[in-house]
């Protein structure tokens, strides 16, 4: 399926970007092409901005900040109701929105409605935030005559740099939190899956209750990315992405005039734990899904995996079956359940670390390790097995669909202990009905998010963030709407 099949559904022109309440033509005749990661087949053209674009887009929300409405005479009610009404047009439009995300990103439909019911959920669970912004009243221990208190205001214009695995959903843990608090935003979509984003920007242009300026969508690579996390009129700079990446980002937050506020969401190779006492089955099942749900194009993946010795020889056979019998076919069938990656870079890249287990860590392959369906850039669910812990496929993030299963473990306070020196933070699950060791492997690992007899599932009202190189700041919860509002003090002398 190409792009022009459903181009009667692209009410927006691909070729424009949408800066000041406009749709607008770059600064630059210079495009990139969007490829259909199912086929390897171009599905569009869209343009590459400058730092020229960058600014004009930082300028309008600059503007729309200090001098327009946005916050300086909406209420946060009204702000509530625009996110409401932004949340209602994407509902209206998802068939669409999930057709264009499906063929762009090479997601299972299945999985794409899924992430349109999170997008929904989150802009509707953040307007409630945007008029119960509250700060303190501070009674003063000196002097009687003084009145202090505090208040809660929004930090500014925000400049996001989003990745491409999960372009609406990701848009949506970003901007509904960063406009219920009152900002403003100059958003920059992974290059390779803009056409969301886009449409996202059609959508709120059509509520009519945004000022201009309030949302900018700036396209391209990295010229554009540099040039916003540089600009000294973004007062705070979201990132997802790469580790090397997210250093870039952090490092210019501080080596322009002005030093600006970041949160950077960064890589994972998160853990999973199988127990004597779990429901094999069930666990195999939960692991595979963990693993290479998205193609393993998730930042929280579970790519490392350690299993009891008493049930090792036990667990893998049914490892093996589960993975199996996942089912790869065209993106937009509803039996398909592994879609591909993204574009041949990282179809190179996973294959590479696949040669790397092979020949370099000597693990033994489970099952897969070779390319699917022999078109565009599938990949097979692959398993490694008897995995040396500090072998690069079990510490390097590959972000593609492969698993390690490492050799097998004995004691769990060995595993915490050897989890605890990872350079990563993000996420990890136990899967066990023993209270004792889930409250250990709970308690003493430090991870942002660590689930239980499951993996994956993420809800709007909790916070995801991970420790040390899996980044810092909240997505999501009552935290990422905290981390776009800065406290102001007043002082009042009475007397």
């Amino acid at each position: 399926m190409t792009l022009a099949s459903i181009a009667n559904k692209l009410p927006f022109d691909v070729s424009q970007t949408f800066i000041g309440g406009k749709w607008v033509a770059p600064s630059s005749s210079a495009t990139s092409k969007v490829v259909n990661p199912d086929t390897g087949e171009e599905i569009a053209t869209v343009p590459e901005c400058t730092a020229t674009d960058v600014d004009r887009a930082v300028q309008a929300a600059h503007t729309a900040f200090y001098d327009g409405p946005w916050i300086n005479e909406f209420s946060g009610a009204q702000r509530r109701d625009a996110m409401l009404a932004l949340a209602a047009a994407i509902e209206e439009h998802r068939k669409n929105i999930e057709l264009i995300e499906s063929i762009n990103t090479g997601k299972p439909i299945v999985d794409v409605r899924g992430e349109l019911d999170d997008t929904i959920d989150l802009f509707r669970h953040f307007a409630g935030y945007a008029d119960k912004v509250e700060g303190r009243h501070i009674s003063s221990q000196a002097n009687t005559n003084l009145q202090a208190y505090t208040t809660k205001e929004p930090v500014g214009v925000v400049g996001f740099i989003n990745a491409f695995n999960y372009p609406i959903c990701l848009l949506a843990w970003k901007v509904a939190p960063a406009l219920a608090a009152g900002c403003t935003v100059v958003f920059k979509p992974g290059p390779q899956t803009p056409l969301t984003t886009q449409y996202f920007a059609y959508l709120l242009e059509q509520t009519k209750l945004f000022p201009p300026g309030v949302f900018n969508v700036v396209l391209g690579g990295v010229e554009a990315g540099q040039a916003l996390v540089e600009h000294d009129l973004v007062d705070k700079v979201g990132f997802t992405g790469s580790v090397a990446t997210g250093k870039n980002v952090i490092r210019s937050t501080a080596s322009t005039r002005m030093v600006r506020m970041a949160s950077v969401e960064l890589g994972g190779k998160s853990p999973g734990v199988v127990m004597p006492d779990a429901d094999l089955d069930k666990t195999a099942r939960l692991v595979v899904m963990g693993c290479m749900s998205n193609a393993g194009m998730n930042c929280n993946a579970l790519t490392r995996l350690w299993v009891h010795r008493s049930i090792y020889d036990e667990f893998l056979p049914k490892l093996k079956a589960a993975a199996e019998a996942l089912k790869l076919d065209t993106p937009q069938l509803e039996h398909t359940e592994m879609g591909p990656l993204i574009d041949r870079r990282q179809y190179e890249r996973v294959l590479k670390y696949i040669r790397i287990g092979k020949e370099e860590d000597g693990a033994s392959v489970l099952t897969g390790g070779e390319p699917a369906l022999g078109r565009g850039f599938w990949v097979q669910p692959t398993l490694f097995y008897n995995v040396d812990p500090k072998a690069r496929i079990a510490t390097e993030e590959i972000f593609g669909p492969v698993l390690s299963v490492l050799q097998p473990f004995d004691n769990l306070d060995d595993v915490i202990e050897t989890e605890r020196k990872s350079e990563f933070g993000l996420a990890a699950s136990i899967f066990s009905h023993n209270h004792r060791d889930i409250t250990k492997f709970t308690r003493r690992l430090r991870c942002g998010t660590i689930w239980v007899n499951t993996h994956n599932p993420l809800y709007s009202f909790l916070p995801f963030g991970g420790f040390r190189n899996s980044g810092f700041g909240r997505e999501m919860g009552y935290e990422s709407f905290d981390g776009y509002l800065v406290s102001k003090a007043i002082i009042d002398d009475l007397s």
